[in-house]
């Protein structure tokens, strides 16, 4: 048994969407047994977009029924049958987040038109349902209204059905999804996750903070965080709610939100580490290799040692970006740099986004804050230093992260005692 299903939502940021229309056919693989179409009434604002494309407005909708009134029938006519949908992920999580608002936890199998055509279809140009009705012959009613849609792709499962019914194998059957509800909200997470480089933040239902931290690819550590077998992760997927995600440009101004947030939240989840190991100065290196070595702290060495790492990942990558990118002239610069800190300096990095950077305000050798500056403006004025510039507290630790971002070549010395060098 299937239930085909073509949802029309109102637009909106991820999760706040609403359904305002939908269509549902009950098919027994030869005839439709029961259907429901029916606009809903959204609760929320139709995005103008969205009205344009589909004609469905505000004004339609007074009078339609809220999906409280119709979710007993959608739940008789999806049971015990594969939810079928031309992009069912869409379908199936308006569907789910819907009875999600009223408590009710939706589990079904679903079918993707899509993929299937893909595989017993090859060759169109494209697999959009515009494209494949048009060179499939599919009569399809009003585009983008949940009824013609639904129906269209009801005639697309008809047609795979037939040409998948002369394989050996059921590729049908094979692509027939059983949902897991843990799989489904960690791809919901990832989903409404839209920076890519920055901070993330995961809260449980109530708000309250579970853990944070800092990424190059958020939603690749989210999966790795996520899909891990250790129980601090497995426990960590049960009470996770929802997923913030912030641009910082940069990795530093990251570590510096993640340092200062989680001694003020004291996230469950999340352990501090101090670090381990140093960068320290070996001096009978080679000429052409004279530079800095990793080196655990809880040895004795002699000298306190210029930068200190919290893992050995992190110093090996600095010092291959150093050796890759640095002449030998310019490393013995850097080394003179790092063993004399500057007492007041200004050092610069990638900012949010390609007309922005963001500037590091170091005092008595010590980071203090920073800001975000557009690149037609003066990176030392004064008013923007007053104004703009965020205060930070632990400056001995994020000190040390400063300086392994200027091994790795991540951020340039730009002014130092008042002047630009």
């Amino acid at each position: 048994m299937y239930c085909v299903l073509d949802i029309e939502s109102t637009g909106g940021p991820f999760g706040k969407e609403s359904i305002m229309e939908i269509a549902l056919f009950r098919f027994d693989g030869v005839e439709i047994v029961d259907q429901l179409i029916s606009l809903v009434h959204p609760d929320r604002e139709i995005q103008k977009y969205v009205s344009k494309i589909t004609g469905i407005t505000s004004k339609m909708l007074v009078r339609a029924p809220r999906f409280h009134e119709i979710a007993k029938r959608i739940l008789e006519l999806t049971e015990g049958a594969v939810l079928v949908g031309h992009n069912a992920e869409f379908d199936y999580r308006m569907l789910r987040q819907e009875f999600g608002r009223l408590g009710y936890p939706l589990e079904l199998q679903t079918l993707d038109t899509i993929p299937l055509a893909e595989k017993l279809i090859p060759g169109l140009t494209s697999y959009g349902l515009d494209r494949v009705c048009d060179e499939l012959g599919i009569y399809r009613g009003q585009k983008h209204r949940a009824e013609g849609d639904a129906r269209a792709t009801l005639d697309l499962l008809i047609m795979l059905l037939e040409k998948d019914q002369r394989k050996d194998i059921s590729i049908l059957n094979q692509s027939i999804q059983n949902n897991d509800p843990i799989q489904d909200k960690i791809q919901d997470l990832k989903r409404s996750v839209k920076a890519n480089r920055g901070i993330y933040y995961l809260h449980n239902k109530k708000g309250q903070l579970l853990y944070l931290s800092t990424s190059e690819n958020i939603k690749s550590s989210l999966n790795k965080l996520f899909i891990a077998e250790n129980d601090i992760s497995k426990k960590l997927v049960e009470e996770v709610y929802s997923v913030e995600a912030v641009s910082t440009g940069n990795w530093l101004v990251g570590q510096i939100k993640k340092l200062e947030e989680a001694k003020k939240a004291k996230p469950k989840f999340n352990e501090i580490t101090k670090p381990k190991f140093g960068f320290a100065l070996v001096e009978d290196d080679s000429p052409n290799d004279k530079l800095l070595r990793v080196t655990p702290l809880e040895k004795t060495i002699s000298v306190e040692p210029l930068v200190k790492i919290s893992s050995l990942k992190e110093g090996y990558r600095a010092i291959r970006m150093m050796r890759r990118s640095l002449n030998q002239e310019q490393k013995e610069e850097l080394l003179k740099l790092l063993k004399k800190f500057p007492d007041q300096a200004i050092f610069s990095g990638k900012g949010r986004s390609n007309a922005e950077k963001c500037a590091f305000i170091v005092e008595g050798q010590k980071l203090i804050a920073y800001y975000y500056f557009r690149l037609n403006e003066e990176i030392g004025d004064p008013k923007r230093l007053s104004k703009s510039r965020v205060p930070i507290d632990d400056s001995d630790i994020l000190t040390h992260l400063l300086k392994i971002g200027i091994v790795s070549g991540e951020y340039k010395l730009v002014q130092k005692h008042g002047i630009v060098v």
